[in-house]
C-alpha cells in the first residue's frame, strides 16, 4: 500500500470514473478536499501490473473501490486491521470479500439509484414551507435525524457538536446542500446532498419526523432538493434505498436502480 498525492489526482479520477455513480463519494471528496490532507487520504495497492484497489479515508470513514472482483482482499483486510474505521463503504460485491475477517461488523446493503430528471410527484400539503437550509439550520437537522430510529445509531455515535461541525464544514467546502420542510416553523422533513462534485451529488439524510409521516413530505423535500441540484448544473444525482416502499417513492421522483452498495460496520 502506498499513499497517493496531488499529482496523482487525474489518474485517480480516471480509475474511479469507470463507475462514477458507485464512486460519487470518491469524486466529491477529491474535488472538495483534495487528495492528501488531514481530512482525506487515498491509498493504492498495485498488483499484476495494475491498480488493484483504492482506499479513501474521510475522517474515520473509509471507501473501498476496485475495478476487479478478484482484487487482493487480503491486502485490504491487513490495511483495515491497522486502522480504526467507523465504517467501510463500497460495492457490496467488494465488501463481501473482506467481511469474514471482521465478524464484529455486518454489511448493510442498499440499492444505488440514479436520477437524470425530476418527474412530477407528490408535493406535500400547502402548509409545508420548503426552503434551502443554511448553516444556522444544521443543529435542527441533526436533532431531527437523532430522533429517528434509522439514523439514531449513526448520529448518536459521535457527539452532537461534532456532527454539526462536520455538516457545516461540508457546506462551507461546497460538498453539501440541504432542503427542509417546515410546519408552523418546525423542521419536520429534510433531505441533503453529500459528496457534491462538478457533475453530480449523492442525496442523503432523507427523513420525516415520526408524527408527520405518510403525507408526502419526504417526496416533496427530495423533489425540491433534486430540482435545486439540476438548476445548479448537476447532470445526475444518486441515492441509496433499502426497502421496496422507499424504492417506489424514489422511482416516482425519477430515480432508477443501478446495483447494490454496502456499508460494513
Amino acid at each position: 500500500m502506498r499513499t497517493l498525492h496531488e499529482q496523482d489526482r487525474e489518474e485517480i479520477l480516471c480509475y474511479v470514473g469507470q463507475e462514477p455513480e458507485m464512486n460519487l463519494f470518491f469524486i466529491g471528496d477529491i474535488e472538495s478536499f483534495g487528495v492528501e490532507n488531514e481530512t482525506v487520504n487515498i491509498y493504492l495497492h498495485e498488483e499484476r501490473d495494475r491498480w488493484d484497489f483504492l482506499i479513501l479515508r474521510f475522517h474515520q470513514y473509509y471507501l473501498l473501490y476496485s475495478r476487479y472482483e478478484d482484487y487482493n482482499a487480503q491486502e485490504a483486510i491487513e490495511f483495515f486491521k491497522g486502522q480504526r474505521p467507523d465504517c467501510v463503504s463500497g460495492k457490496t460485491v467488494l465488501l463481501e470479500k473482506i467481511a469474514p475477517a471482521f465478524p464484529q461488523w455486518t454489511i448493510q446493503s442498499t440499492y444505488m439509484s440514479r436520477c437524470d430528471r425530476v418527474e412530477d410527484c407528490l408535493s406535500g400539503s400547502n402548509e409545508l414551507v420548503i426552503r434551502r437550509l443554511e448553516k444556522e439550520d444544521v443543529a435542527e437537522v441533526i436533532d431531527l435525524l437523532s430522533d429517528i430510529r434509522e439514523f439514531s445509531k449513526t448520529y448518536k455515535k459521535v457527539e452532537r457538536e461534532e456532527h454539526i461541525r462536520r455538516m457545516v464544514e461540508e457546506m462551507e467546502q461546497g460538498g453539501k446542500a440541504a432542503v427542509g420542510g417546515f410546519l408552523d416553523g418546525r423542521l419536520i422533513a429534510t433531505a441533503s446532498t453529500s459528496a457534491e462534485n462538478s457533475e453530480s451529488a449523492m442525496v442523503v439524510g432523507v427523513a420525516t419526523a415520526i408524527d408527520c409521516r405518510g403525507k408526502g413530505y419526504a417526496s416533496a423535500v427530495v423533489s425540491a432538493l433534486c430540482r435545486d441540484c439540476f438548476e445548479r448544473g448537476k447532470k445526475y444525482l444518486c441515492l441509496f434505498y433499502d426497502n421496496p416502499v422507499a424504492g417506489r417513492i424514489y422511482n416516482r421522483i425519477g430515480f432508477q436502480e443501478l446495483g447494490e452498495y454496502g456499508m460494513l460496520r
